[in-house]
């Protein structure tokens, strides 16, 4: 649950420095399932051609950054107050980079969200696309799911493996890119809302570069890789 989002930060008193470790790593997980959610929802919203869902999204956007704030807030107390190894200064610091990528999944979420909002006042959601979006969406929303899932059970093995995955991502997306470039040659008039979905486009694929930078981070947070 996402218990913590909506209380203001206090002051925390931890018996042990494994107990600032296992907060700042709850926080970032808390985290993770909000952008998560929000991410999962707004291309629902957009699939859906769904105003009030997008509106949501947005409305909901400063929960994202207050979390951000918050964990940023507990890295910079555990470094300041506590004498940290070379270890977990490292895990600390990961962590306040991740947050760093969560939150701009967050903002790219946002603006697919907005997005909807243009596409769907217009009805102009071009049906010809829709196969290849949804399959890229589909994708970058199952990477999202293996990165948390990665992060929590610390798995370098298959963090490295989603690495692999970044030409057959680029080829995916060049792609749609080439079809909406067709659309809009075929007919001028599909080149409003054609820009808007290769807009959507470039969000889902800048999603999957910071789930990749992501990945990156949890194989250096590894003591194996130090």
């Amino acid at each position: 649950m996402l218990s913590g989002i909506h209380m203001p930060f206090k002051e925390h008193t931890f018996a042990r420095f494994d107990d600032v470790l296992s907060s700042i790593r709850s926080h970032v997980l808390e985290m993770c399932e909000l952008v998560e959610l929000q991410l999962n929802q707004s291309l629902q919203a957009y699939f859906e051609s769904s105003a009030s869902g997008a509106h949501r999204i947005i409305d909901q956007d400063y929960l994202v950054n207050q979390m951000e704030v918050l964990i940023d807030e507990l890295c910079v107390k555990a470094i300041a107050l506590q004498q940290p190894t070379a270890s977990d200064l490292r895990t600390i610091i990961i962590a306040s980079k991740i947050i760093v990528h969560l939150e701009r999944i967050g903002d790219e979420a946002k603006k697919i969200a907005r997005i909807t909002i243009r596409l769907a006042h217009r009805q102009q959601l071009q049906k010809r696309c829709s196969a290849l979006i949804r399959r890229a969406a589909a994708t970058t929303q199952q990477n999202l799911a293996q990165a948390v899932a990665n992060y929590a059970s610390t798995d370098v093995n298959a963090a490295t493996s989603m690495l692999g995955a970044e030409d057959t991502n680029i080829e995916e997306f060049g792609t749609i890119f080439r079809e909406l470039i067709q659309l809009m040659t075929e007919d001028p008039r599909t080149i409003s809302s054609s820009l808007e979905i290769f807009f959507v486009a470039k969000a889902i694929e800048r999603i999957d570069n910071h789930i990749q930078q992501i990945s990156k981070m949890i194989i250096v947070a590894s003591s194996r890789y130090s």
